[in-house]
């Protein structure tokens, strides 16, 4: 299904109803026509180009939930972030970045290739911050909004108020990070931004547009990090851990003792930004055999 959200601007649904590892895409229709993403799934795809004849493709940052569809699309314009550009068709380099080695990347590689049927698409061209997308009635200017990813942007529509948001999703799951380039300082210091931009509707990718309560909307999304620091700062009190040892328990996901190496690396790598920001703060040590304890 495709929504018309604003004028110019549509929600083209993802399959799941856009949960990982699909997610919405976002059209922009003026002199010419944008899509943001192409995570929504084929038979979503199709029902874009039936409709619209897309001129340009932009992925806003460089996760399979937002890439897997640019095959789709080999004959249009691909722009993609600049900092990753270059290793976005060697899928085995992107499996490294983003899932480490061993059962996580073989995971991941097997999602990205056989579930989301992606075939590695070079881009055509780059952006980063400031670069404008002028569609002639709409303008959107990418803003680099890192901490989910390193390269992850936002684009706003300054004249209508609508800040595109993509994985900055405002959903009740609350802020991802869980790849070793993710930053926690990052992440609240990009929704800071989003906060002081004061937009009238934010579109993202995995909900349905924002239009009310965007400050509490934004402000209960941050809370997450404090609430999930003090969650594994109160399992560290039975005794010394590892992040792998706490994924078992699975603080952030809520899946104890899932078999699937993939979400186990996720969520070890999210808890060990929270052990990080522990030992920053005084709070925990890193003991001799990796391991984190709380400072009595």
């Amino acid at each position: 299904m495709i929504e018309e959200v604003s004028e110019g601007l549509y929600l083209v649904m993802g399959a799941n109803r856009g949960r990982f590892p699909y997610s919405h895409s976002i059209l922009a229709v003026g002199d010419a026509i944008a899509l943001f993403d192409t995570g929504c799934g084929a038979e979503a795809i199709r029902e874009v180009t039936g409709r619209f004849p897309v001129d340009l493709v932009i992925n806003s940052h460089t996760h399979p939930d937002h890439f897997s569809g640019n095959h789709h699309f080999r004959e249009h314009e691909l722009w993609v972030p600049e900092m990753f550009a270059d290793i976005l068709p060697d899928l085995e380099a992107m499996s490294l970045r983003l899932a480490g080695e061993g059962d996580a990347a073989r995971d991941w590689l097997h999602l990205v290739r056989e579930i989301l049927g992606h075939r590695p698409t070079p881009c055509t061209d780059r952006f980063r911050e400031g670069d404008v997308i002028d569609l002639g009635r709409l303008r959107l200017t990418a803003l680099h909004t890192p901490g989910h990813t390193a390269d992850h942007f936002c684009f706003l529509e300054e004249g209508k108020g609508i800040l595109l948001s993509f994985d900055i999703d405002l959903t009740p799951f609350g802020p991802w990070y869980g790849h070793v380039e993710c930053d926690l300082g990052d992440f609240r210091s990009s929704l800071r931004r989003i906060r002081d931009l004061e937009p009238r509707m934010i579109v993202s990718s995995h909900r349905h547009p924002v239009t009310s309560g965007i400050r509490e909307e934004l402000d209960a999304f941050e809370a997450h990090f404090d609430a999930r620091t003090m969650r594994i700062a109160g399992m560290l009190e039975e005794g010394s851990a590892m992040p792998e040892e706490l994924s078992r328990v699975s603080p952030i996901y809520g899946v104890p003792q899932s078999d699937f190496p993939l979400f186990r690396y996720f969520e070890s790598r999210m808890i060990e930004k929270h052990l990080e920001l522990l030992v920053e703060e005084g709070g925990a040590v890193i003991m001799e055999d990796g391991s984190y304890r709380l400072i009595s």
